[in-house]
């Protein structure tokens, strides 16, 4: 019996990605997000069933009608961070919103897929073949975000940022950044 549930929530989860739940909760995030749909990655879908109409993602001050609910939990992973989404029919709700966070988190994957799509281009290789390995928040002693070049100068302030660990053709490269900018480092 356990091997046969195995079967099937195996062939469940390799076509997650074709399922209509994961699909509406891929766009879904994208569009808040503002990165491409292609750039997140479904991990999971599973059924699901919530008291009332938050799709089981309640957001203070708000009142939500007391039905059941009948939808789908999405995993998916972006930037290096696993968002969840839950979709019921034709909605879905991100529950761990990036502007709870702030805008911070929803800037840490535009610079991702931003990083991605720059390292794809001076690689010349798609941009499906460049993986975000890692993706952390930094702050840098200085404006040059911890690539110094020679003969610069730049302005003596601390800078937050992140630093994003992208992986292509099985070698390993590292950008870094403040909000805005994005600079290749080596180090």
């Amino acid at each position: 019996m356990l091997t046969l549930l195995a079967l099937v929530l195996g062939a469940a989860v390799s076509d997650a990605s074709k399922d209509p739940a994961a699909q509406l909760a891929q766009k879904t995030l994208a569009a808040e997000l503002g990165i491409a749909e292609s750039s997140i990655h479904v991990q999971s879908v599973a059924a699901a069933e919530w008291p009332d109409a938050s799709f089981g993602c309640p957001r203070k001050g708000m009142q939500y009608a007391q039905v059941i609910t009948h939808g789908h939990r999405v995993a998916l992973e972006a930037g290096g961070r696993v968002y969840h989404v839950h979709v019921s029919g034709s909605e879905a709700v991100v529950c761990d919103s990036p502007k709870k966070g702030g805008e911070r988190l929803v800037g840490a994957a535009r610079l991702s897929e931003q990083a991605r799509r720059d390292l794809a281009s001076r690689l010349q290789v798609p941009v499906e073949k460049v993986k975000t390995i890692s993706l952390r928040p930094h702050t840098w002693p200085d404006a040059s975000l911890g690539c110094p070049k020679p003969d610069m100068s730049y302005a003596q302030m601390e800078t937050k940022g992140f630093v994003i660990e992208l992986e292509a053709g099985g070698k390993k490269y590292r950008y870094h950044s403040d909000i805005e900018r994005l600079v290749p480092c080596d180090r």
